[in-house]
């Protein structure tokens, strides 16, 4: 860290809007643009007042910059996370039977709904996912899951039967 005084001496105003004017991360442009009011001679304080970013936030992209250079001080590493539960190939197989009606997978339901996906995948994997997650899994799947959609009570069973008879299901 460079002490009283300009904590980015080897980056010019310059470079930095070069690559501003061509990034498109909104991580990237938050720390440009503060290295850029910082070279223009703003203080962390002043950057923090016309941004709202809090000062420590902003010391801590200035040094970024002094201390990893200027290519790697715009990104960050990636962080790939926790391991999927669900194999490739689990995940091909729970694809092909969204795809298909839940009757195909011995299911005495219309459509798949979120729960129904849940229980399928205890079922065939033995594992057990949150519904949330299992509505991830099935939007990544391609597939939207389906809610009954309650009958009002006071529809005439008659005009229900006859609304069943005359529409055409496609």
């Amino acid at each position: 860290m460079a002490k009283g005084g300009n904590k980015i001496p080897d980056l010019t105003k310059r470079r930095v809007r070069e690559q501003l004017a061509d990034e498109t991360d909104p991580k990237a442009i938050k720390r440009l643009t503060a290295a850029r009011e910082y070279l223009e001679g703003l203080s962390p304080a002043d950057i923090e007042d016309k941004y709202g970013w809090d000062r420590q936030t902003v010391y801590n992209w200035l040094n970024r910059f002094e201390e990893r250079g200027f290519d790697a001080a715009l990104y960050d590493k990636s962080r790939p996370g926790r391991p999927s539960e669900l194999s490739d190939e689990q995940f091909e197989e729970f694809t092909a039977v969204l795809h298909e009606p839940p009757e195909e997978a011995g299911y005495d339901d219309p459509a798949w709904s979120t729960a129904l996906a849940q229980h399928y995948l205890i079922e065939a994997f033995d594992i057990a996912f949150s519904r949330r997650h299992t509505r991830r899994l099935m939007h990544k799947a391609g597939v939207s899951p389906k809610r009954p959609r309650p009958e009002p009570a006071s529809a005439d069973e008659d005009e229900r039967k006859e609304f069943e008879e005359t529409v055409e299901k496609k």
